[in-house]
């Protein structure tokens, strides 16, 4: 079995105001042809995957 081992995703963080979007899906996109080519069984996600922001 072959894992690809990734952490700390952090999708949907911002820097200050700025979005970090297109940023975060080319990641996204290079961890899926890098899953494709190595043709992984698995891919974990270590550590936080997520930041949501909640306003009051």
């Amino acid at each position: 079995m072959k894992i690809l081992h990734t952490a700390d995703w952090h999708l949907g963080k911002r820097l200050d105001r700025f979005s970090r979007l297109e940023e975060q899906i080319l990641v996204m996109e290079d961890i899926i042809a890098i899953a494709d080519q190595e043709n992984t069984d698995l891919v974990l996600v270590a550590g936080d995957l997520l930041i949501i922001s909640i306003r009051e």
